[in-house]
């Protein structure tokens, strides 16, 4: 892989954000996830949610030639039972740029930004059968926390 930049995203990123949200749902979530509910995904709709980007607490891009790759966000803790002041709310990069070093790049910026917005301590959620995420980040030093339960659409996650 060339040099990945990490910068922090802009507006002329959403639509790619959009883009890899929606792709790395698919790629990610498939097996976990009802097919009928991956199908729902709309890159439109992301659109809309990310549209105010800039007023975001933090959101990062990894770019690699010029192209925008993956994204990671993180905010004030938004769940009680989180137990932590800060939340990394994402992740995600597509399958052909995972194993590169890039997820890590994302975590530790990640976390800077929510050290500098005074967070001392941060976590996020994961779903449980998502095994390849649970080892990054059990990798990189995480442990496990509450379980909770998510209900969207026909599903409902934990």
């Amino acid at each position: 892989m060339s040099d990945v930049v990490i910068r922090p995203a802009t507006t002329a990123n959403v639509e790619r954000i959009a883009i890899i949200h929606v792709q790395a749902w698919r790629e990610t979530y498939r097996g976990l996830l009802p097919d009928a509910m991956l199908a729902r995904l709309s890159i439109e709709q992301r659109m809309r949610a990310w549209s105010d980007i800039e007023r975001a607490p933090a959101i990062i891009v990894a770019e690699e030639g010029g192209v925008v790759v993956g994204f990671g966000s993180a905010s004030m803790a938004r769940d009680p039972l989180l137990g932590t002041d800060g939340e990394v709310t994402s992740i995600y990069l597509l399958d052909q740029h995972k194993r590169h070093g890039i997820g890590r790049r994302f975590f530790a910026h990640l976390l800077t930004q929510l050290a500098e917005r005074g967070c001392t301590s941060a976590g996020l959620w994961v779903l449980d059968t998502n095994m390849g995420a649970r080892r990054f980040y059990e990798a990189i030093g995480g442990r496990t926390g509450p379980i909770r339960l998510d209900e969207r659409q026909d599903v409902a996650l934990n």
